[in-house]
């Protein structure tokens, strides 16, 4: 029987934190399953919550301060005793297969770091989104190059991966500076370690939206903004470990970072930094008419103002 940490950050998760916690202890297979719940000083009744349910084998942990979740997350990471170990975010919940299924391949897959699920992202419009939309596999595949499969498909997400807990403990955690792509940063960091395995089915939900609409979207998307870094920074971790042989595909899957973090820079009014790293990766987006209009702008400081206040103005247009 294969032990399991689970580390669940919560601040003011009252909302949905029975439903998450109910997807882990409800998992078939019997595993021997800890439960680390790290609180970031949430200011709701999330913990009278947690501690009414009375779940078995449960650690609580409590921050004295809001630090973040990559904060949240590297203290659990920190107490974690299990042999595998999983990231859940207290909004989010797994199929009753989800460690089944998991631990089974990295028992079978001694050289593979982590595996990660398909899966089921729930809009504010009501749509479920599945990712990735069309998997280029129909059963479990030890992947030949995470990077290239991750800029073709962006397969893994916080929640949808179970890693060796000694790995993940190597990598040193998530940078606690970041509050936006740090769980990206980790994933492609766990990746120098060695081969990731991927499940071509959907086991796991992420469904934030309804805390986010109770505690307002812009508030939090201010804090994640403003803590966007330029991609070489990002990436600083990540090529002090990479193969040489993967350096191609991790640029193919940088570029799709680089374009998300330029869109949280420009949104902070960080317009210039945004765009050295749009004009940095724009020949390695992913082709599409929104990405080519960034390229094109990009190499006019007065084009790129105009586009990028555009862009600001809409965002809080819509969400404020």
């Amino acid at each position: 029987m294969s032990s399991v940490s689970v580390i669940i950050p919560t601040y003011n998760a009252a909302l949905l934190i029975e439903r998450t916690l109910r997807s882990v202890t409800s998992q078939n297979g019997g595993h021997d399953v800890e439960i680390i719940i790290v609180d970031d000083a949430s200011t709701d009744n999330t913990l009278d919550i947690i501690e009414k349910l009375d779940v078995p084998s449960i650690k609580i942990l409590k921050q004295d301060s809001n630090h973040g979740p990559a904060a949240a997350r590297n203290r659990g990471l920190a107490a974690a005793t299990g042999e595998f170990m999983a990231f859940l975010d207290g909004d989010d919940f797994w199929e009753p297969d989800f460690l089944q299924k998991t631990t089974d391949f990295l028992q079978s897959h001694s050289e593979a770091v982590a595996v990660s699920v398909m899966q089921r992202h729930k809009t504010f419009n009501g749509k479920d989104t599945i990712v990735p939309i069309q998997p280029p596999v129909q059963q479990p595949v030890l992947l030949d190059d995470f990077f290239d499969f991750w800029a073709k498909y962006n397969h893994v997400c916080t929640g949808s991966a179970l890693i060796r807990t000694a790995v993940a403990k190597a990598t040193g955690g998530q940078r606690e500076d970041f509050r936006v792509c740090e769980d990206l940063e980790f994933w492609a960091l766990v990746a120098t370690y060695g081969p990731w395995g991927f499940i071509p089915e959907v086991l796991f939900t992420s469904d934030g939206g309804m805390i986010t609409k109770k505690h307002g979207w812009l508030a939090k998307a201010r804090k994640r903004w403003a803590s966007a870094v330029p991609i070489d920074i990002w990436s600083q971790r990540i090529v002090q470990h990479l193969p040489e042989n993967m350096r191609d595909s991790f640029a193919r899957a940088q570029a799709r970072i680089a374009r998300g973090l330029a869109y949280s820079m420009l949104l902070d009014g960080r317009y210039e930094a945004a765009r050295q790293d749009v004009l940095k990766c724009s020949a390695l987006f992913p082709k599409n008419k929104l990405n080519s209009i960034y390229a094109f702008c990009s190499h006019s400081r007065c084009l790129w103002f105009l586009f990028a206040s555009c862009l600001r103005f809409r965002e809080h247009l819509v969400n404020s």
